[in-house]
């Protein structure tokens, strides 16, 4: 009678931390969805803007957070799937220099110092659509841009960005995990979150430009949150991602043009 095999530790942990990850990428969409159609709603009735989301001046405090667990919550849902190929390697690696120990915890460390950094980010960016609403170059429900002209901009430059050395240089730390990790593994308790910091911070020098077209797609339009959303995947994972960050760069940089001149 053969005895079936006691599923090996590092088996189950990476098994915890996959359902952990896909239950946090999944609430963070559940949010959104939610979050958009109550938008939706309220976009069409002043009053039910005002029953929904009280104090939405401008200047209010409120407004302004909420604006930052929106850009908070969609940097969740946008950014944190392109990093689970590092993630998860990480957590291999971590197996494999820690036999027998957790790995879920310095993985989950990682993952926090990696999402610290874009919901800094959300913050900034919190900040900046506050202020475009101030401009009234974007209405202050769904966040659309209402100048062409700065919309044309901003797609200008979004685009120049995907041409510059900088984007090319945290492009590559992206497309590389292993890379990153043998060459910035840091040992010891705050490792990992340090860790999670210092790709955060590639990460966000490489996509930054490409969540600020959100401002012109509509801060709030599911369909361009998970269109750009699989363009920094794509950019990260497959073979020619490079040329397609270049190939994004002028079409987007077109369609400024565009903008502006109609």
């Amino acid at each position: 009678m053969n005895i079936p095999k006691a599923v090996p530790l590092w088996q189950r942990q990476r098994v915890l931390l996959g359902m952990l990850l896909v239950a946090m990428v999944g609430l963070a969409w559940t949010y959104l969805i939610w979050m958009t159609s109550n938008m939706a709603l309220s976009d069409s009735s002043f009053i039910a803007s005002r029953a929904l989301m009280p104090a939405m001046a401008s200047s209010s405090a409120i407004h302004v957070w909420w604006l930052f667990v929106m850009w908070a919550v969609m940097s969740v849902a946008m950014m944190l799937p392109t990093a689970l190929p590092m993630v998860m390697l990480f957590n291999r690696f971590w197996s494999g220099r820690h036999p027998g120990i957790d790995s879920v915890k310095p993985t989950l460390l990682l993952v926090l110092g990696y999402l610290g950094v874009w919901i800094v980010f959300g913050f900034a960016a919190a900040l900046l659509q506050l202020w475009l609403e101030h401009l009234q170059v974007l209405t202050p429900v769904m966040g659309s841009m209402s100048n062409p002209i700065v919309g044309g901009l901003v797609l200008m430059g979004a685009g120049l960005f995907q041409l510059t050395p900088l984007k090319a240089a945290c492009l590559s730390k992206c497309r590389t995990p292993m890379m990153f990790l043998n060459t910035r593994w840091r040992e010891g308790r705050g490792g990992p979150f340090i860790m999670g910091l210092d790709h955060g911070a590639f990460c966000l020098g490489c996509c930054w430009a490409l969540m600020l077209v959100m401002f012109v797609a509509g801060v709030m339009n599911l369909f361009w949150m998970a269109a750009l959303a699989a363009l920094m995947l794509a950019e990260k994972i497959i073979p020619k991602g490079d040329t397609l960050a270049q190939i994004t760069g002028w079409g987007l940089m077109g369609c400024g043009v565009v903008m502006i001149i109609s």
